[in-house]
């Protein structure tokens, strides 16, 4: 007898397939335990896992695609800033110049 169990989503889109298996991926899944299957327009995103993580993985499957959007947006802005540094201290200085002239109008 298996001691793993499937959890399982149907999404609309190939794109929405992919982020459901990133997120899974990211929160720790293996990659390989993930399988994509198209059923018709729909496509159904599934994974083998112990009966403990069962229900965090339904939790990610079924999570936000907008959250999910939003978290890659930031990651990806934040690796810009780390990559200029130099743009991100002219930024913030020009932040606090703002800021400064803001709060000393009379």
């Amino acid at each position: 007898m298996s001691d793993s169990t499937l959890a399982s989503v149907t999404v609309p889109s190939l794109k929405a397939a992919r982020s459901a298996r990133d997120r899974l991926a990211r929160a720790g899944f293996a990659r390989n335990s993930i399988d994509i299957e198209r059923h018709g327009d729909v496509f159904a995103v599934s994974i083998n896992t112990r009966e403990e993580n069962r229900d965090r993985a339904e939790r990610i499957l079924t999570g936000s695609p907008l959250g999910n959007d939003l978290r890659q947006a930031g990651e990806q802005a934040a690796d810009f800033l780390h990559g200029n540094r130099s743009l991100a201290l002219g930024l913030a200085a020009l932040a606090g110049f703002a800021l400064f002239s803001l709060t000393n109008r009379r």
